[in-house]
């Protein structure tokens, strides 16, 4: 299994458009995409930082989401104060019940 992680740096303030951003569009569009295994966006307590990660099968399967990601990144551009920070890596350990597919 392999993880993208992404690290925004929202603007003061902006924390609540980016969560709805992930409410609205991210969450809809990525688990619609072939081999995604699920997506969260979690926010640091002090508000300057959120975190999204998405799940996948395979890096393949990450590698051809990477245009919805791009996209993803452009539209929520104007709530960062810096350029998201994006990293793709191997899952280690997981839990097979809250990853399973049904």
């Amino acid at each position: 299994m392999e993880a993208r992680l992404v690290t925004l740096t929202p603007k003061p303030g902006q924390q609540q458009e980016l969560a709805a951003f992930g409410t609205h569009a991210a969450v809809a569009e990525i688990s619609e995409r072939p081999g995604n295994r699920g997506f969260v966006l979690v926010a640091h307590a002090s508000g300057d930082r959120v975190v999204g990660l998405s799940l996948w099968d395979l890096a393949a399967d990450a590698e051809a989401s990477g245009r919805l990601f791009r996209s993803h990144m452009a539209g929520v551009a104007e709530y960062l104060a810096g350029p998201p920070q994006p990293a793709m890596c191997s899952a280690m350990a997981s839990s097979a019940a809250v990853l399973a597919r049904s």
